[in-house]
């Protein structure tokens, strides 16, 4: 049980963590690329590291953590292009911020329904912002933009909106016996 508290709250950083991130996008869409992309590959290493812990935890419903493994796997890997790939990033960064954000949040949305089936009460809330960050991705892939600074700013808006989901998921799914014991078996 430790365990999964210690990864619910590392879980809530890390999101937070997205949140702020986004924030830097949104209000210096200008900074520098190259560090926009080392700060952005150091939380997405740490986020990954996060995620793939959670999947290997004894969440009682299993729903908050059931896609982790993988998303944490290319959530590091994706860091780690960040870290070290950076020719050429806006280009990269837009349409891999998309994808990845488009996977989590249609994995997001099958979390959503299954959460409503446990009749976790905000399973809608899900449901909502995983459609707002899958628009958002989806808005990465076409780019109906060119211009940088916008860019990054829908990159930003899409961390935040992550990071917000997130936190979302990981407060009202993640359930422990001690918190609800009509659950135990």
């Amino acid at each position: 049980m430790k365990g999964l508290k210690t990864v619910k709250i590392t879980y809530s950083i890390m999101s937070v963590c997205l949140i702020v991130l986004g924030l830097i996008f949104i209000i210096d869409p200008r900074m520098s690329l190259g560090v926009l992309c080392k700060i952005s590959g150091a939380v997405l290493i740490g986020y990954g590291i996060v995620k793939f812990a959670g999947y290997f935890t004894k969440d009682l419903f299993q729903l908050a953590f059931q896609f982790d493994l993988a998303l944490g796997i290319v959530s590091v890997v994706f860091g780690l292009a960040l870290l070290f790939k950076t020719n050429n990033v806006i280009e990269i960064l837009s349409i891999s911020i998309g994808i990845f954000m488009l996977v989590d949040s249609t994995l997001k949305i099958q979390t959503a329904i299954d959460a409503k089936r446990f009749g976790v009460d905000k399973w809608w809330l899900i449901l909502v912002m995983s459609l707002v960050v899958a628009v958002i991705g989806i808005l990465l892939l076409i780019k109906p933009f060119t211009a940088t600074d916008i860019v990054m700013i829908i990159i930003g808006l899409n961390f935040c909106l992550d990071g917000i989901l997130n936190l979302i998921v990981v407060q009202s799914t993640v359930k422990t016996i001690r918190r609800n014991q009509k659950w135990e078996i």
